[in-house]
């Protein structure tokens, strides 16, 4: 596989406007560490999420810490708060992700794959599409299996590189690199720069747009 030469900063932070079919109905603020390189890198994830959608309001506290160059998700958890509770946590042991969620209705617990090409990509948290960075290289289309731990599923999806387009963030406009990722009917297009920066997170089928407020 074709080394990444894009050049990933070691920290980012920053916050997205959420809209659902075109309406604005929360805001999402995180912040990305890097620290070490090669084998030693580890990375940490840390993102708050605030909705007032129609199914709902909602707060998600997601935390992640990934590891070497391929971003190998190592722990996560999630708290959810709002019209629904719940909490989320998977762990890594050899080739599995062991995730538990725990809620009013009590404790459950699910095994997932978690060998080569598995990524963890949590429903409604744009920052997370930086664990893709590794595969932005790639000149063909790169099969990945996607976790999605809220909604208790794991997909086999294709990354494709989709071209470069002006866009507008903030006040700025840039000329970000376009990719798909899609299983199906199920579909996720996302934005970044040439620094690796989550831009912008579109998920047609639902109506969810994330656009990133500011570039520093």
């Amino acid at each position: 596989r074709r080394q990444r030469q894009m050049c990933i900063r070691d920290r980012d932070e920053g916050a997205f406007r959420v809209s659902i079919d075109g309406q604005v109905v929360g805001r999402e603020e995180f912040s990305i560490r890097r620290a070490g390189v090669g084998r030693q890198a580890r990375v940490v994830l840390r993102g708050t999420v605030q909705l007032d959608a129609a199914d709902g309001e909602r707060s998600l506290a997601p935390a992640l810490e990934a590891g070497g160059p391929e971003l190998t998700v190592m722990a996560y958890q999630m708290k959810v708060s709002g019209s629904v509770s719940s909490d989320i946590y998977v762990s890594r042991v050899d080739q599995r992700f062991l995730a538990k969620v725990v809620s009013q209705e009590g404790e459950q617990l699910r095994e997932f794959r978690a060998g080569p090409g598995s990524i963890l990509l949590d429903h409604e948290v744009a920052h997370h599409f930086f664990l893709l960075t590794p595969y932005l290289e790639e000149e063909s289309a790169v099969s990945l299996t996607i976790l999605a731990p809220r909604a208790g599923r794991q997909t086999r999806m294709t990354l494709t590189q989709l071209g470069r387009q002006e866009i507008r963030v903030g006040a700025r406009l840039v000329n970000a690199r376009r990719y798909r990722l899609e299983a199906g009917d199920r579909a996720s297009e996302v934005w970044y720069d040439d620094q690796g920066r989550v831009l912008r997170v579109e998920v047609p089928s639902v109506g969810y747009l994330a656009d990133r407020e500011i570039l520093p």
